[in-house]
């Protein structure tokens, strides 16, 4: 009898035994998937990190262009050119129909927009005076910029360039833009093969819309009066572009962007600038101005103290100093 009670009892003991070594070895499990899941976390988030600063690192605009002391300037030209009934470039020069200096200031997180009068009267080198537009016919893109770089004083660090048909298709690509058009267009040239016909009030307006909206300039200030419509639109562009929906698939629309201008700009380059201008304030980081000057027959003539202030306005902005004055 009492070797059965101490069977027994040495069963309850060993059973007691094994549930605390069972119980001991789920604890043991327990620490060890916890202690990997942990390391996985740690893991995850270190490539996270690293694959975030790399990110942060090729979207940074200072080291995209190389460029570290200074504004970034960027020309922006549209060009008027002809193709034949098979939708082929025509040979020859084509004068720029629109010239805006980009100007960027990664360090006070500024943009100016600074169009320039395509009749301003400027130096072209080699050829002497003429309207700043002819300088492209002439000479390309090259001397385009070389005459810019003169007239403004900035160093120009790019060009973008596209024609009416490229500008449609950026438009088009980015969904179309919201303008508030001021005033009845209208207006038919048969022969230059332009048709505007658009109604007053806040639209959503497509590429072909946008292209009569920009070429409008049948009013009392004709070129400058084109040219605050130019800055109004672009400022709908940057927004349309930097739109979440529209950042989600920047890559792909880069991508087709580039197929749609001639530029020198490198696929980063673009995307940093398009990322440095999704996080500004549109309404009070991004700034549009004419080159200063003044109407005379034939010519917009430039004033170059005013130009000289605002060029060192935006070259000290670099430095955190204040922006372009007004006059």
């Amino acid at each position: 009898m009492e070797d059965l009670s101490s069977g027994l009892a040495n069963l309850q003991l060993s059973q007691k035994q094994r549930r605390q070594k069972n119980k001991h070895r789920g604890k043991k499990w327990i620490r060890a998937i916890s202690a990997l899941i942990f390391t996985a976390f740690i893991v995850i988030g270190s490539i996270s990190i690293i694959s975030w600063l790399s990110f942060q690192k090729a979207m940074d605009l200072e080291e995209a262009f190389n460029i570290h002391d200074r504004p970034i300037t960027i020309l922006l030209l549209g060009v008027d050119r002809t193709y034949d009934v098979d939708g082929h470039s025509m040979n020859g020069g084509q004068r720029a129909d629109t010239l805006i200096l980009l100007s960027v200031n990664p360090m006070s997180k500024k943009a100016y927009l600074i169009s320039i009068p395509r009749d301003t009267k400027a130096e072209i080198p080699g050829y002497g005076t003429g309207k700043i537009n002819s300088a492209h016919a002439r000479g390309g893109i090259e001397l385009a910029m070389r005459t810019v770089e003169r007239l403004v004083g900035l160093p120009i660090d790019g060009y973008v360039e596209t024609d009416f048909q490229g500008f449609v298709k950026l438009i088009d690509l980015a969904g179309g833009v919201t303008v508030n058009i001021d005033r009845d267009m209208k207006y038919e040239d048969r022969a230059g093969n332009l048709k505007i016909d658009l109604k007053a009030g806040v639209h959503r307006l497509d590429g072909d819309q946008a292209l009569q909206f920009v070429r409008f300039r049948h009013d009392a200030l004709g070129d400058i009066a084109r040219i605050r419509r130019q800055q109004q639109l672009l400022r709908s562009v940057i927004a349309a572009l930097v739109a979440p929906k529209n950042l989600t698939k920047a890559k792909p629309m880069i991508e087709a962007a580039m197929k749609c201008v001639k530029t020198d700009l490198s696929i980063r380059e673009i995307g940093a600038l398009g990322w440095f201008l999704a996080h500004i304030d549109e309404n009070t980081q991004l700034e549009t101005e004419t080159l200063p000057g003044s109407f005379a027959p034939l010519y917009w003539l430039p004033d170059q103290s005013r130009i000289e202030e605002l060029v060192q306005s935006i070259q000290e902005c670099a430095n955190g100093q204040q922006g372009i004055p007004s006059h």
